[in-house]
């Protein structure tokens, strides 16, 4: 029987010693202190301590180091002088990872050399003590060294059995780690970070810089299938080699910095979420010829004018939106094909915007029954 997409997850979770424990909680990776000293902040720590970040898997594919990962390692080896720098970002084709997103640090520290295994030690027993108030403070989700994962979402499972980490301590970070918006850092503690959204399933987020405070919705399929397949950093072959050709780069056959800076700027010339990835939006865009099926086909500019009138007038549909009836609205506006992909982004609300100057409102790029009216107005 095969297995659903909900119990591979879990498995995946379980794999990783992510997912909720059921067992009672094991000893720490290595004997700790019971009176560590720690790492001092830059700033006066507040009564109030950070909130507890849940676990918020990797949902972008960003291989840059945040500044989050960037102090506390910098902190860390300052403090006890021993050990170096591991990785912080990473390509996105080895799994699900928060070093894709450069929102995980590795500490190089082995278990088997007694003075980093005693600094690791002392960093691990105080990021952990008191149920964790420091991994919050610090932004901190998890923890993994020596075959032990750790998880501030989690602190009644304790330490639970995960793999290797025997050469380093692994840290992922909450978004709000992530961008260093935490107290240790900064004195002041906020609310959770959910970090960006997913816009088209089997996609990737568009990275963000301003927190979200809220959780996102549910990604819709994309509205385009191609012969393509999805491709991001660090992917290689003949699929990278066409797109490199396409956005006009150097053809290296890896999908490298220089293709990830050119994905993400045709994406933004072409109203598609900015993901940096090569995925089914993108590629129905970049390689047209590659289109296999269309959500909505068969509208001209006036018939889209007038089934957004007759459908959706009593609704709102505003910029960050992603649906069939975004295409409708990009074909009443004549935009390009190319832009066409049922994502409501900056290229969509000025072409909005330009509408209502035109017909007196509000020019806002919120479309209404108003805005169907005029766009319909306009075609004439």
């Amino acid at each position: 029987m095969r297995m659903t997409w909900f119990v591979m997850v879990v498995a995946l979770l379980v794999g990783l010693g992510l997912a909720p424990a059921t067992a009672a909680p094991g000893p720490p990776p290595v004997a700790l202190p019971a009176a560590p000293t720690g790492l001092t902040a830059p700033v006066a720590l507040p009564a109030a301590v950070d909130p507890v970040s849940p676990y918020l898997p990797q949902v972008s594919c960003q291989p840059v180091d945040m500044v989050g990962p960037r102090m506390l390692r910098d902190l860390l080896l300052s403090t006890y002088g021993i050990g170096r720098a591991g990785g912080i970002a990473r390509g996105c084709t080895e799994g699900l990872s928060e070093h894709s997103e450069g929102r995980a640090m590795d500490w190089m520290v082995h278990v088997d050399k007694p003075a980093e295994r005693a600094a690791a030690a002392d960093f691990i027993a105080w990021v952990t003590r008191d149920d964790g108030v420091n991994a919050r403070r610090l932004g901190i989700m998890y923890v993994i060294y020596n075959k032990k994962i750790w998880s501030v979402y989690n602190t009644a499972a304790g330490w639970r059995k995960s793999s290797a980490h025997t050469d380093h301590v692994h840290v992922s970070f909450s978004w709000n780690g992530a961008r260093g918006n935490t107290s240790f850092w900064n004195g002041a503690v906020g609310v959770i970070d959910y970090g960006p959204c997913v816009r088209f399933k089997g996609s990737y987020a568009a990275p963000t810089t301003a927190p979200r405070p809220t959780r996102c919705g549910t990604p819709v399929t994309a509205l385009v299938k191609t012969s393509r397949g999805n491709r991001a950093f660090g992917s290689t072959g003949a699929t990278v080699r066409r797109a490199q050709a396409l956005l006009g780069v150097p053809v290296t056959n890896r999908f490298d910095t220089a293709t990830w800076n050119a994905t993400r700027s045709y994406q933004q010339a072409h109203d598609l979420p900015v993901t940096g990835a090569l995925d089914q939006p993108t590629w129905a865009s970049l390689d047209r010829p590659s289109i296999k099926k269309r959500a909505v086909t068969g509208f001209t500019a006036a018939k889209a004018a007038n089934y957004g009138i007759a459908s959706y007038d009593k609704n709102t549909l505003v910029q960050g939106r992603a649906a069939k009836v975004v295409v409708i609205l990009q074909t009443a506006l004549r935009l390009p094909v190319a832009d066409r992909n049922g994502y409501f982004g900056p290229v969509t609300s000025a072409a909005v915007r330009r509408v209502q100057t035109a017909a007196g409102l509000t020019p806002d790029g919120v479309v209404q029954g108003e805005e169907w009216q005029a766009i319909l107005a306009r075609i004439g």
